[in-house]
């Protein structure tokens, strides 16, 4: 039964007695017996579209090109056969160039396997083709993907093909304008890893217009290694801000001390040291701060993302100039007496040092300056200063040491 089913003419009697029984059964509905036989053998037309047009010729050494895909076919006659074959399209468009030359040439269109109860009319009848020579050429295939979908600071290595080589088969003088053999890989999202997918080949002229070629295979598989490179680098403290003003930053260290950056190789070599930025600006007291990483331009990623700074900080020292303060003398023996060589003033200048406030609160009537003479005799000498103060400050003096003459007295004298 199978074999019956399959067979081209047992299908073309059986839709002609289907089609036959079809208008005899509406002939016997509408106008009665009588009208069967008319029903069934008035002529009429249809127009069958897209009819495949098959091309005979050497299809293993030349090519055709040129030849319409399909046509129109309209058929004229009685109305049941015109109805069986357009239900079932069961004949033949065919262009014969068995016998054709290699070259442009002008082909007429033929139709076989219709009813000869049928005439036709083909939308076309003849067709200017191009026979040419078949050739087949092995090309190395270039994998192509948007580079720009690539993630900041990934970098990806030129992709392997698999298979890396095609056979093209066309038309020798098509086959000749081949430039690009392409493999395109889509890809419609950032790509952050290495990824192996099946792509079609494109066969393109040096104007990158597509060629009819045949490729086999037509795919080939693509594989993108992805990689997001790092380094490791020492981190440089950044200050930024205003100091407080009653301190002063003595140091900044973090832990850890070195951050690795992840991103492409070029930037990374740029790179030496990561700046982090630390603000001052509300610092009082010694302190240790949580620091979030900014990136870099370039850079997609750190580690770790965030670092404790450790600040250390000390008073801040201003200045204070007392002046004219009374050098007084002890310990001089009775029977002499005391002059001052330098200074001749008998006083002397004090800078002190320290806080704003601890300064503010300070005058030179704090400072008790002496020199000890005990011991000395007469003549001159280089004595040490004895100096009290504050305790909050420190103190320098306009000099380091009072030049003194002791002469005994007219009393001692005599």
């Amino acid at each position: 039964m199978d074999k019956l089913m399959d067979n081209r003419w047992f299908m073309r009697i059986l839709a002609l007695i289907l089609a036959i029984l079809l208008y005899i059964s509406v002939a016997v509905e509408n106008d009665g017996s009588n009208k069967i036989i008319g029903a069934a053998t008035k002529n009429s037309s249809g127009t069958i579209q897209n009819v495949p047009v098959q091309l005979i010729y050497d299809n293993k050494n030349l090519v055709v090109s040129g030849a319409p895909k399909t046509v129109d076919v309209t058929v004229t006659g009685p109305k049941v056969i015109v109805q069986q074959v357009k239900a079932a399209r069961d004949f033949t468009v065919y262009m014969d160039l068995s016998n054709a030359q290699i070259g442009r040439q002008r082909a007429k269109l033929k139709v076989k396997n219709l009813s000869d109860k049928l005439k036709y009319k083909l939308s076309r009848t003849y067709a200017y083709v191009m026979v040419q020579e078949k050739v087949s050429k092995v090309f190395n295939v270039e994998a192509e993907y948007d580079k720009d979908l690539l993630a900041t600071g990934y970098e990806a290595s030129a992709p392997i093909v698999n298979p890396r080589t095609v056979k093209i088969t066309g038309a020798k003088d098509v086959v000749e304008k081949i430039s690009y053999v392409k493999a395109t890989v889509e890809n419609s999202r950032p790509i952050t890893e290495s990824f192996t997918k099946e792509a079609n080949i494109n066969v393109l002229d040096k104007n990158l217009n597509k060629l009819d070629v045949t490729v086999n295979p037509s795919k080939v598989d693509v594989t993108v290694n992805v990689t997001n490179p790092s380094k490791t680098v020492p981190i440089s403290v950044n200050p930024i801000g205003t100091e407080n003003d009653n301190v002063t930053v003595k140091s900044i260290t973090t832990n850890p001390k070195k951050i690795t950056i992840y991103g492409t190789s070029a930037r990374l070599s740029g790179i030496e040291t990561l700046p982090v930025n630390i603000d001052i600006s509300k610092i009082t007291k010694d302190a240790k701060i949580d620091v979030p990483i900014s990136l870099p331009d370039g850079i997609n990623k750190v580690d770790p993302e965030m670092v404790t700074a450790t600040i250390k900080v000390e008073p801040k020292m201003d200045e204070k100039k007392l002046t004219d303060i009374p050098i007084k003398e002890k310990g001089l023996d009775g029977g002499y007496e005391m002059e001052f060589l330098s200074p001749k003033s008998g006083t002397i200048d004090i800078v002190a040092e320290g806080t704003k406030s601890d300064l503010d609160n300070i005058s030179a009537t704090d400072f008790k300056v002496s020199v000890n003479l005990s011991g000395l005799q007469e003549g001159n000498h280089e004595v040490n200063y004895i100096v009290s103060g504050p305790k909050n400050v420190t103190w320098k003096l306009s000099s380091d040491k009072a030049k003194i003459r002791i002469t005994e007295t007219a009393q001692k004298t005599e």
